[in-house]
Order: C-alpha cells, then structure tokens, then sequence
C-alpha cells in the first residue's frame, strides 16, 4: 500500500539566522520520529575571512550535516578538525554533550558556494547521556541505489539491500534522491516508519499532491512504498525511521526527555564539562 499524506507546507526562510537559511523541521511539519529538526541552508556565497558558526553546545541528539554544493569545516571539544565535502556525512553523536563550530577559521584563499542541510536527531532516552563523537564520511563511502531511472543515495540506514556504513543510535534512514523528468517511481519502505520529504529542486507528484521546492511533507506510518513522479529534474531527501515515541524537550541546542535534564546538560556545559574549542 502506497504512503498517504498528513501535512505538506513550505518552510519559512529564518529570521534569526537570515533569507539564506530556511527551517523545515519543526517549522514547516512537526517532528518526523526520530527526526526533530532540519535547515536548509543556501546557496550562499562564502568569501575569505567570511565568518563561520561559533563554538555553542549540543546534548541529548546526533548532528548531521550534508553538502549539496561546498566545503565545511568541522571542529569540536573531543579535538575532531575535518574539513567535510560535498557529499560527504558529518555525523556528530552530542549524548551528554558536546561543544561544536563550523565553518570557522577555514582559510580560504577563493570565494565558493555552500548548499546544504542540517539534521538532528534524537538519541533513544537511554543514551541520551552517552559519551560524545564524531564520524566523518566521505561521499564514496556511501552506497547509491537504481530504481528505474532514479539514483538514490543510502545516507543512513538500509535501501534494497544496501547499507550504508554510518551508524546510528536512533533507529533512522536518509535518502537523497534524483529522478529526472517525466519519471515514475514506486520506492520500498517498512510498514509503521515514519517518513518525511523535503523537496530541493524541480517537481514532483505524490499522493495526488504536487510538491515544489523548500516544501516538507509528512506522510502516514501506514503503507510500505511511496510512488513518485516527476514533471522536470528533480532532487529531494526521504528521512523517517521507527519512531522512538519517547518526549521531547527542547532547549536551545539541547533535545532531552524532561526539564531536569535539560538543566543538567545546561550546567555541565556552564561549569565546562563538554569542554571548549
């Protein structure tokens, strides 16, 4: 049985971090278990000596970071200092916390276009306080999926027998997705996961609903395959998972299950447990 809609919008450009910053999640849609926030950031133009985002913490998630277009430099309190490329993985696991900055210091010598998301997801409650890490993958590692006339790249998790070599706490996939013009598509998913869609470039029909570029979707547990087709070129993410169903409290960079965790994490990063950069 095919994926039903739930709820589809655009997402809203942000007006703390600027035009060139969209939020999809939890803006556009709600969490997509275990998924509880995404960004779409650019493209934008970064020119030698343009700032970068500055040390901050983060607990209780795992950070990803994936680019479209660009290069980005990773650094964080474990000593981690990897400059990340287009297609690659940053995958950063905060557990019981973390200090981060990206793009910072990168020495630039030319001007260059960053086009990417950020993702974050929820650790399971019982490794919310696990230890930190960070894993860097490179886009060759990554393996890439044909179905008819589409390539779809296995960022996490598992697509038509190929795994790919990431590893999560949190029960979750992401597909990136191309399928060129005047295509249909019937895509293989598990009964009761969750299941997101997050539109980059071009046009697509799913549901009998048309879906354009910065729209998020969100799609019903029910239904084991997802049928696209496209009108032009098109590019676009498939995120979900098994849903944890475990609460979410959010505060500021931090993702816990409770306010006395959230206090927790806040004075182990004030009294300099998660270290500094």
């Amino acid at each position: 049985m095919h994926k039903k809609i739930t709820h589809s919008s655009m997402a809203p450009k942000s007006a703390s971090m600027g035009p060139h910053v969209r939020q999809v999640i939890p803006s556009a849609v709600e969490h997509i278990d275990p998924f509880v926030f995404l960004d779409h950031f650019g493209p934008m133009l970064r020119i030698p000596g343009s700032p970068g985002v500055p040390p901050h913490p983060h607990a209780g998630i795992s950070t990803i970071t994936y680019l479209f277009e660009g290069s980005n430099r990773h650094q964080d309190s474990l000593g981690n200092d990897a400059i990340v490329h287009t297609g690659d993985v940053a995958w950063m696991q905060a557990g019981r916390g973390i200090v981060h900055a990206e793009g910072m210091n990168e020495n630039r010598t030319e001007p260059e276009t960053v086009h990417g998301l950020q993702f974050w997801i929820s650790l399971p409650a019982k490794q919310k306080f696990i230890e930190p890490d960070f894993s860097h993958y490179p886009s060759t590692n990554l393996p890439v999926v044909t179905i008819g006339k589409a390539t779809l790249k296995v960022l996490c998790g598992e697509l038509n027998g190929k795994q790919s070599p990431v590893q999560s706490l949190s029960p979750a996939f992401m597909y990136e997705c191309h399928l060129p013009a005047n295509e249909e598509i019937t895509i293989p998913l598990i009964e009761g996961n969750t299941l997101g869609l997050y539109m980059v470039n071009g046009t697509i029909l799913v549901d009998g609903k048309t879906l354009l570029p910065t729209s998020m979707t969100a799609f019903e547990k029910d239904g084991d395959t997802l049928k696209i087709s496209s009108s032009e070129d098109s590019h676009f993410l498939l995120i979900g998972g098994k849903p944890l169903n475990e609460p979410i409290v959010g505060y500021a960079s931090f993702v816990m299950n409770n306010m006395e965790q959230i206090q927790q994490v806040m004075d182990d990063y004030h009294s300099g447990k998660m270290g500094t950069i």
